[in-house]
């Protein structure tokens, strides 16, 4: 019952021992979510459902730590267990728009914060999630009815590498002729750790490289590993902490030849270095291709970018026409990477039908925004 809950309608009696035992186990996991201890949240949340599977506020707890975890198909199903108890149940509703919008069902989002707006129009916060998703959902369905076939010019094919000066007093790392060296990288994240900004044209030179480099790679990268290597590290979300990154590879060590990475996606949004992450990591990129990897997560898209922060950091830092290529390479980057033919990592989790055969995977045109349905979703 910890995950699954009731069906839909169903009543179970509870005896008042077991309905006190659930509320304490509650209380205990409302604690643990004051102090950012989710997932014990969510353990003890799921001991108060398993003596009573009647109360919708437990699923609803349930449902807002998974939020926080970003596991949002069970905050989904948390939610809507929550909303079949009580229909009355406010938060079930909001949570369960929180969990559609960060899936990217921006339609369904709008039909529970509407819902949430018009039993609660003086709170603030609810009514500025729904003008967001509402002018989302309003952006979809204008770029859908100009849509044309790709004719667009790329953002790429208009930068000139030649016209940008590198002015004297620029004391950051400078990477001018031939490949990337290490002591590029290196004096970038130097550079980086100061908090000073990496010049606009080498900025430009690493996402233009980048995008070639992955343009080049199918959406579901082969990734060997030689039988000499005694390590091959998969990274999950960074999230804009680059502090974080840095202490990864203080412990870790750097990327190199001997020393391969995969990246799993979410590297930008929420923190305030997002811009130092992934021009770090697509450094690493252009200088490791074949050792250093990276796949697309759910925050490389136009939509997660525009809410949690990322296109705002692009402007302020450096341009708008930067955003606009940093979106190209995020279409660019791989869904997924096979290890050794035995390990699938991706950012997403499972499919929502079995069956799924690897050749499915290479085949996925992913050069666009994350759409709502099919295995790229």
């Amino acid at each position: 019952m910890s995950e699954g809950g009731m069906e839909s309608g169903e009543k179970q009696a509870v005896s008042e021992e077991y309905a006190a035992k659930a509320e304490t186990m509650k209380n205990k996991a409302n604690e643990f979510f004051k102090s950012q201890r989710y997932q014990e949240a969510i353990e003890w949340y799921s001991k108060a459902i398993d003596l009573d599977p009647s109360i919708a506020v437990y699923y609803g707890n349930r449902s807002f730590a998974h939020l926080k975890m970003e596991s949002y198909g069970y905050a989904l199903s948390d939610a809507t267990t929550a909303l079949d108890i009580d229909r009355t149940y406010i938060k079930g509703y909001y949570r369960r728009a929180s969990a559609n919008m960060a899936l990217g069902k921006f339609k369904k989002a709008l039909t529970d914060f509407e819902a949430v707006k018009k039993a609660r129009p003086k709170d603030q916060d609810a009514v500025n999630k729904y003008n967001q998703c509402n002018k989302i959902v309003h952006q979809q369905a204008f770029a859908k009815a100009i849509a044309v076939e790709s004719s667009k010019k790329s953002v790429a094919e208009s930068i000139n590498l030649d016209t940008m000066v590198v002015e004297e007093t620029y004391e950051g790392p400078r990477w001018e002729e031939g490949e990337m060296a290490v002591e590029f990288m290196t004096g970038l994240l130097d550079w980086l750790k100061e908090e000073k900004k990496l010049h606009r044209k080498y900025a430009y030179k690493i996402l233009l490289r980048s995008k070639e480099i992955f343009e080049a790679q199918p959406s579901l990268v082969a990734v060997s590993i030689p039988d000499s290597s005694d390590r091959f590290t998969v990274c999950g979300d960074i999230h804009g902490q680059f502090y974080d990154l840095l202490n990864i590879f203080t412990l870790n060590g750097l990327p190199s030849q001997d020393n391969p990475y995969l990246f799993n996606g979410d590297f930008v949004d929420r923190g305030s270095f997002s811009v130092e992450v992934i021009l770090s990591l697509l450094g690493f990129k252009v200088l490791y291709p074949d050792h250093f990897f990276m796949s697309r997560g759910n925050h490389e898209s136009i939509n997660m970018n525009q809410m949690y922060g990322f296109e705002g950091e692009v402007r302020a830092k450096y341009s708008q026409q930067m955003w606009d290529l940093f979106t190209e390479i995020f279409n660019w980057l791989p869904l997924a990477h096979l290890l050794q033919s035995r390990v699938l990592v991706t950012h997403g989790g499972l499919f929502s039908r079995d069956g799924v055969k690897v050749s499915e995977l290479v085949d996925i045109d992913r050069n666009r925004q994350p759409p709502e349905e099919g295995l790229m979703c």
